[in-house]
């Protein structure tokens, strides 16, 4: 049976350990999560029944676990939990933590990967949550005002899809006309040309570290 170190977050700070490695398994519950995150290590690879991914399941599941978010242009669940790549060692914990800690920040930005992210699950989190805090881009900066929630909502599902306007427009639930045109508001706003590679990729990671925020803990 695998063992878990969980972290329970209230808000964007940590509020400490709330398990220890061999502590909790998959029936055992090391901490309650606030409104926040949690963030759950697997210090050895798991069986069939995940105690990591159970006992974030668990956490999250807590009456202490609410509801609110962020993220350019739609609201998000509050809670949510990451689970590291299993391992065989207390050495190779803190790299583990860190895998954990960026899972949850993915899961509580990105619906799509949460509540409980796995960190071989979220792609370019990976590399954006081991960055430090920057400021957004100069030229992407107009684009994350609140006024604009929505145009960066159509930019960031644009290039998701792989600059595809028909699956854009489908997923939005948009004629492609609309799509079209709230294209061409990014392009006035950012000056950025979407279909250079370059100016495609600028636009996509900023909005994705947007969403990310800075770390938790």
């Amino acid at each position: 049976r695998g063992t878990v170190a969980a972290c329970a977050l209230r808000g964007d700070a940590a509020a400490g350990v709330s398990g220890t490695p061999g502590a909790a398994g998959a029936s055992g519950s090391p901490g309650a999560v606030g409104a926040g995150l949690a963030a759950l290590v697997r210090l050895r690879a798991a069986s069939a029944l995940d105690p990591a991914r159970a006992t974030a399941e668990q956490l999250l599941r807590s009456p202490r676990a609410t509801a609110g978010g962020r993220g350019p242009g739609r609201p998000l669940p509050r809670a949510a939990a990451g689970v590291s790549a299993p391992r065989h060692g207390l050495e190779d914990l803190p790299a583990a933590w860190q895998e954990a800690l960026a899972a949850a920040r993915a899961a509580h930005a990105d619906t799509h990967l949460g509540p409980v992210a796995e960190w071989s699950a979220i792609g370019p989190y990976r590399l954006l949550a081991a960055l430090p805090p920057l400021p957004p881009d100069a030229a992407v900066r107009p684009l994350l005002e609140p006024a604009h929630a929505e145009l960066a909502r159509t930019a960031e599902t644009f290039l998701d899809c792989a600059g595809q306007a028909g699956r854009t427009a489908q997923r939005l639930g948009i004629h492609r006309q609309t799509l079209y045109y709230r294209l061409s508001r990014v392009r006035q706003l950012t000056g950025l040309d979407l279909d250079a590679g370059e100016d495609r990729l600028l636009l996509h990671m900023t909005l994705k570290a947007a969403r990310l925020g800075p770390p938790g803990c």
